[in-house]
């Protein structure tokens, strides 16, 4: 696989773009040792970059393009605008026909461009299992910490004397549990996706009474507050409305 000199791609939560460049131009490639991520373990995400292995003959490096402002819906697309000064319109996803599509939204025409933001399969993994992104305080007061792909995390310190990774956690890694150490984002330096640390839902549960006539004139089954205990709830029931039952309920949050 290799991109097309001027393509655009999502990596980790960033964007960056294919260019040319007449030497090899490793220091200068945000996707080598500049950024201290491994070339090969990114090669199935940036495809060739040297010109013997490439079908057009070109050396190519990555550069990091850079976000302008949060995620917007622009006719009914999930989109991000990031600045690339090498193409400019040619790679914007609101460019078809020669035409601009954007709604008259780009105020920055060829300095600034529009890149779709789509769900891949870690993105809906993750709303499946109603994760949310970490939260250092939460995390120090006690509340569930999970990995990305869903594995229990449990942190065992946030102190390690290492300023850019200083959180420790061990996951359950099939048949044996494993350290890893994390940034305070809860991003981990194995480069790995699916060892970030998110929060997991927490689950609750209470009693509720359970009412025919709760609305007045609606014969439908309605509940009112949620108590601790089923006593509580009880104790606690309307009189004067059609009660049916007292039920346990629960639910994540």
């Amino acid at each position: 696989m290799e991109r097309k000199v001027g393509e655009i791609f999502e990596y980790n939560g960033e964007w960056y773009q294919c260019i040319h460049t007449k030497s090899l131009g490793c220091e200068n490639c945000d996707l080598a040792t500049k950024s201290d991520i491994h070339c090969s373990d990114v090669f199935e995400i940036r495809g060739e970059c040297l010109s013997c292995y490439r079908k057009d003959g070109k050396s190519v490096i990555f550069k990091k393009l850079k976000k302008v402002g949060e995620p917007e819906i622009i006719n009914g697309k999930k989109v991000q605008s990031i600045v690339t000064g090498y193409v400019g319109c040619a790679f914007c996803i609101f460019k078809k026909g020669g035409a601009c599509l954007s709604g008259g939204t780009c105020k920055n025409r060829g300095t600034r461009i529009y890149v779709e933001i789509k769900q891949n399969k870690e993105d809906m993994e993750e709303k499946k299992l109603n994760l949310k992104e970490f939260d250092l305080e939460a995390a120090k007061a006690g509340k569930p910490v999970c990995t990305r792909d869903g594995r229990k995390a449990r942190i065992i310190c946030f102190d390690l004397n290492n300023k850019n990774f200083p959180i420790v956690a061990i996951i359950n890694c099939d048949t044996e549990e494993n350290a890893y150490q994390y940034d305070i984002d809860g991003v981990c330096d194995e480069h790995d996706n699916n060892l970030n640390l998110m929060m997991s839902p927490e689950k609750k549960e209470g009693w509720v009474n359970v009412y025919k006539s709760y609305n007045v004139g609606k014969k439908i089954p309605c509940m009112a507050s949620i108590y601790p205990t089923k006593e509580e709830a009880k104790k606690s029931s309307v009189v004067g409305f059609d009660y049916v039952d007292t039920v346990k309920i629960e639910w994540e949050e």
